[in-house]
């Protein structure tokens, strides 16, 4: 955490002017860090709390080769304030390179690494008994350096290693990781809570609403435009026809998905993923209309096809050009009872305030109701444990969203009545809208050991009511 920094090296890096702020950062940290039990957002004190990256990026322990979502965006938790980790699990000997960024001007940071010790490393830390793997380096404001310096590290196998990236400053927005390995680069964007530059949120109401899709609103694709031989003058004036040297063709037909509801039997907008089978490769489609797509599929292969919609169960199924050049995908409506996750729908830590990045998702939901106007939800707010939040004063010049103090049911409630209050503000009848907070009684993952297992905790699941 922040305190092991070493004092002197801030000291001499910084001027006097600045380390005067600086100094009562680290003082306001250390009040903060001795009464984290009373903050309900940590149960204990723990350094090796990080994001976790394995090195090789597709090593797996069943030697299935999965590469991972290479690009990533992810947000401080509360435990996060003051120092972000990444944890390097090296599965083989390797030489990474990494570099850090801040995400504003005004954002500083100082960025440590070290290998793990497992015997007692938090407080080996704390006595700044562990050090260093290199001297630490500064980026942002106040660091000698305008653009980020790559940096080297060389792990060994079987070895943990950290990186932290700590905040000197308050107000910090967030920052960038970089980490190579080989080829490949993991490239992750973390935003800071206590951010003021990046607390745009979205519109209350939504502009160009799509109306109900009928049965008119399919699109037919347009016919394939044929170019027929170029005709080529010679130095004679006489005319030459070339005819373009075709290699010879697989067999292979245009084949359409058109996805319809298959309750109404009309096209509903849907993401489709086409794998051939045999050789695992996703074949490409084109979107030419509300709910169809187009590709080219061989002939004597088999192609498994999930489809997914908002509202609808998803569907998984295998087909070929055997099967004709057109193949409707019924998707079966959600009925009473059913549930679905919002898998995009996020808000500024501690507050029920709207990410801007959960506008697409708000989108998607406000359309299904449009489209299916007899549908009642119930709009269930869920979190990460039961804890009592306190404000943050990051926001105290902001509206009431922004100062949420009370538990973690409560919390979850106001987060499920402002989602509520968009889909109202933008046209649908409240009383087609229950919103709910559980806060963390019914999580998915009961013990969460890692960011990412707290994280899918913290979520908005919306329940059939009447279809």
């Amino acid at each position: 955490m922040l305190y092991q920094c070493g004092f002197s090296t801030i000291f001499n890096h910084y001027s006097n002017y600045k380390m005067k702020a600086y100094f009562l950062v680290l003082l306001c940290i250390f009040s903060v860090l001795t009464g984290y039990s009373q903050t309900g957002e940590l149960d204990r004190f723990d350094c090796t709390y990080s994001k976790e990256v394995i090195i090789p990026f597709n090593y797996s322990a069943t030697q299935s080769v999965v590469k991972p979502q290479l690009n990533q965006v992810v947000f401080y938790s509360y435990r996060d304030q003051f120092t972000y980790w990444y944890k390097i699990v090296a599965k083989s000997n390797a030489t990474l390179k990494f570099k850090v960024a801040a995400l504003n001007d005004s954002d500083s940071y100082a960025v440590y690494s070290y290998q793990y010790d497992p015997a007692d490393f938090c407080q080996k830390l704390y006595q700044q008994k562990i050090k260093p793997l290199a001297p630490p380096f500064y980026v942002g404001y106040g660091s000698e350096h305008l653009q980020p310096q790559e940096r080297v590290i060389t792990i060994q196998k079987d070895h943990v290693y950290y990186i932290s990236v700590l905040n000197t400053s308050l107000n910090n927005c967030g920052h960038r990781f970089n980490l190579s390995y080989g080829t490949d680069t993991l490239k992750v964007k973390a935003f800071h809570s206590p951010c003021k530059k990046d607390i745009e949120t979205i519109p209350v109401v939504q502009k160009e609403l799509k109306p109900p899709v009928t049965k008119d609103s399919v699109i037919v694709p347009k016919p394939e435009v044929i170019t027929p031989p170029q005709i080529v003058s010679t130095p004679k004036d006489s005319v030459k026809i070339v005819v373009p040297v075709q290699e010879p063709k697989k067999v292979s037909n245009t084949v359409q998905y058109i996805v319809k509801d298959k309750k109404k039997s009309v096209a509903i907008n849907a993401t489709i993923m086409l794998v051939e089978v045999d050789t695992k490769e996703r074949v490409t489609l084109d979107n030419t209309g509300v709910g169809t797509w187009q590709t080219v599929l061989e002939k004597d292969k088999t192609y498994k096809v999930k489809c997914t919609a908002f509202g609808y169960t998803d569907l998984d199924m295998y087909t070929d050009i055997s099967k004709g050049n057109t193949v409707e995908l019924w998707m079966e409506p959600l009925k009473v009872g059913d549930n679905f996750i919002m898998k995009s729908i996020y808000f500024h830590p501690n507050t029920y305030a709207l990410r801007r990045e959960s506008a697409d998702e708000l989108q998607r939901l406000l359309q299904y109701l449009i489209n299916n106007p007899s549908v009642t939800i119930e709009i269930q707010g869920h979190t990460n444990g039961d804890n009592r939040i306190y404000k943050n004063k990051a926001y105290e010049n902001l509206g009431e969203e922004w100062n949420f103090k009370g538990s973690s049911k409560d919390l979850s409630f106001k987060r499920s009545e402002a989602i509520k209050t968009y889909l109202v503000n933008n046209g649908i009848n409240a009383d087609r809208l229950v919103p709910t907070g559980f806060g963390g009684h019914k999580p998915i993952i009961q013990n969460p050991e890692t960011m990412e297992e707290g994280q899918r905790n913290i979520r908005v699941e919306v329940v059939i009511l009447k279809n």
